[in-house]
């Protein structure tokens, strides 16, 4: 599976670059890291469009050569929480050039797919590229599994009145 691979060389990457002698930290933080990795997907999925795993895989790649140019990365003390913000970041300024690409690709990809005869479909493994749907859907359990603060709200409850 695609999205399995994608996610584990990021981990791999990640984890060899910026936790290289600290796996403790690294293996704390790597639900947020995962949750950084799946963030493209979940962006461009959301909308309702796919782009293949090369192409996610080079998006990533930019957002890390942005933070090895811009950042301080030596001054970076909780190093998750800054790429998941980078990541954001990049999808909030560039999320709708990605969205224009993921839609010119569908439309190329199922006019191709109309094309091609009935029995030429059924040879076909799987037309669609799952992995924009896959990731998107790991960033989901990611975020619904991790542990959240709660806010302490005031209850009113009715034995209680008010001040004034």
């Amino acid at each position: 599976m695609p999205a399995d691979s994608l996610v584990k060389n990021w981990l791999h990457r990640l984890k060899n670059q910026f936790y290289p002698d600290n796996a403790k930290d690294f293996y704390q933080q790597r639900s947020v890291l995962i949750t950084a990795i799946t963030t493209p997907a979940r962006w461009l999925d959301e909308r309702g469009v796919r782009l293949p795993e090369k192409r996610l895989d080079a998006i990533l790649t930019d957002i890390l050569r942005g933070i090895m140019h811009h950042g301080d990365t030596a001054r970076i003390g909780y190093f998750c929480r800054y790429y998941l913000k980078a990541v954001q970041d990049h999808m909030t300024h560039q999320g709708e050039k990605y969205y224009e690409e993921g839609k010119s690709l569908r439309f190329i990809v199922d006019t191709a797919l109309e094309n091609l005869s009935k029995k030429q479909a059924a040879k076909l493994p799987d037309a669609q590229d799952r992995t924009t749907a896959d990731l998107a859907a790991l960033n989901r359990l990611v975020e619904s599994t991790r542990v959240k603060k709660r806010k302490a709200a005031a209850v009113k409850t009715d034995l209680q009145q008010e001040l004034f």
